[in-house]
């Protein structure tokens, strides 16, 4: 097997893996990519994989799976797939966080999902070849499982179980983007920090984040000032602490009583199935 990819921090291309047959990972090259990193599987590395799609597997068909598996490491601000781009790896994030962006007429971006240890990037394709949808980004760095599209294909034509569970991951998800739809119209930019951080924190298993208010902005779509004025009131009543390129959630609670409902429902949504 072998992985390449292309890296980058900005709206050009992004960085993407390209499985090249079916080569087991004993047999692998090393590869260097800019900001990627993957690791020959230790022994016992895959032995209870930390994403709920995968965990759905059952033994004897995760272990047929494993030689075409690869761990790679996604750092902060990778471009995994860029809209439009042709989907030839599935992600599995571990302890990895991915946002998916749209891109606004006027160059702005805006989050339209977040995926973490629940999901999948590029999860569709596990039906029949297709294109990524969105921008998808690293939010938090960390690990991903990544496979081969049409090894994973394979597999789920042969597992009815694994089939229901993408297909209530994937109604997770359309209820998700839909559920953004009302709170990006109806909820204050207020309101949808607060309970972005929530979310993030639920998905992460993290209380500090490297982020900046520019980041931010691109989440929620709108100008960093506004932002900054909202994280230095947020900063004023404890609720959160931050610094350059870092933030702390300081008080749940309290950010909980500000944010819109729309944060703890989508985690049910998510991890309902």
């Amino acid at each position: 097997m072998n992985i390449q990819g292309r890296s980058s921090t900005g709206t050009g291309n992004g960085s993407r893996g390209i499985l090249r047959g079916a080569t087991p990972v004993s047999a692998a090259r090393p590869r260097v990519v800019k900001n990627v990193s993957t690791d020959p599987p230790k022994e016992d590395a895959f032995l209870g994989p930390a994403n709920a799609i995968l965990q759905a597997l059952d033994h004897e068909q995760f272990l047929s799976l494993r030689q075409f598996i690869k761990r790679a490491h996604l750092v902060k601000d990778q471009y995994i797939y860029q809209q439009d781009d042709e989907i030839d790896l599935i992600y599995f994030p571990e302890t990895a966080v991915v946002s998916d962006f749209q891109i606004l007429e006027d160059g702005r971006t805006i989050e339209v999902c977040i995926i973490a240890s629940e999901g999948a990037v590029g999860i569709a394709s596990a039906f029949g070849s297709c294109r990524a949808a969105n921008c998808t980004q690293v939010c938090v760095s960390g690990s991903a499982l990544a496979i081969g599209r049409d090894i994973f294909e394979q597999a789920v034509m042969s597992d009815r179980r694994l089939q229901r569970s993408i297909h209530a991951y994937l109604n997770a998800q359309v209820k998700q983007l839909s559920q953004r739809v009302v709170c990006n119209t109806f909820h204050s930019v207020e309101q949808r920090f607060c309970g972005w951080l929530l979310t993030l924190h639920r998905r992460s298993r993290r209380q500090s984040f490297t982020l900046t208010h520019e980041h931010v902005a691109r989440v929620l779509g709108v100008h960093r000032p506004s932002v900054t004025c909202i994280a230095q009131a947020l900063r004023d009543r404890e609720l959160i602490d931050y610094g350059r390129a870092r933030l702390e959630i300081r008080n749940r609670a309290g950010l909980e009583q500000i944010a819109c409902r729309c944060s703890a429902d989508q985690s049910a949504l998510q991890f309902a199935h």
